[in-house]
């Protein structure tokens, strides 16, 4: 029979069965939330080491070409700083210069000062000045040549004077005064 008794047994049974149902779901429903962040934050630290990985892959592959592009170089660095007690290849590379666009040329050393010292090399500066009878086209042709010198030199100041009467174009006198980076023997 149906009465309120009955009814109310019925409606506390199944109110007790969705609260069972309600807290294993909210149990579950906790439970799987607490897995996927800890899956998602073992893929988001997966994907910030792939990220860095890459980047570190890309910055060797960079340090290796640039090795590469470096190769023998650094020798010809180390040869560049001619030793300031012997500067006699960087004198004879101006010989040589002279000679091959036919100019008469004389130099002029002065006593080296020291610039810079590191745990590599200690540098000097040594200016120095040369004097150099030729016209102006010879003169460009040397000008370009002497930038091609494997030394570490700076041109401070440049001279031009001629008593011809085509001007800087004839026979000219070309004063130099210019610094040569050499390293520091004692």
């Amino acid at each position: 029979m149906f009465t309120i008794k009955n009814l109310l047994i019925v409606i506390v049974k199944n109110a007790i069965i969705a609260l069972i149902f309600v807290s294993i779901s909210t149990t579950a429903i906790f439970f799987i939330n607490s897995k996927i962040g800890i899956i998602s934050d073992s893929i988001s630290l997966k994907h910030k080491l792939e990220s860095e990985l890459k980047q570190r892959t890309e910055l060797l592959s960079t340090l290796e070409k640039d090795a590469q592009t470096v190769g023998q170089n650094d020798i010809l660095i180390g040869n560049a700083f001619i030793p300031s007690n012997n500067i006699s290849e960087f004198t004879n590379s101006l010989d040589k210069l002279a000679s091959k666009n036919n100019i008469l040329q004389t130099y002029k050393f002065e006593t080296p000062i020291i610039s810079g010292v590191s745990d590599i090399i200690s540098t000097s500066t040594l200016s120095y000045s040369e004097t150099l009878t030729s016209d102006v086209s010879t003169f460009s042709k040397y000008i370009k040549n002497f930038e091609e010198l494997p030394y570490f030199t700076k041109i401070e100041s440049l001279n031009i004077t001629s008593q011809d009467k085509n001007g800087w174009e004839g026979p000219s006198t070309i004063t130099l005064k210019a610094t040569l980076l050499t390293q520091t023997i004692q």
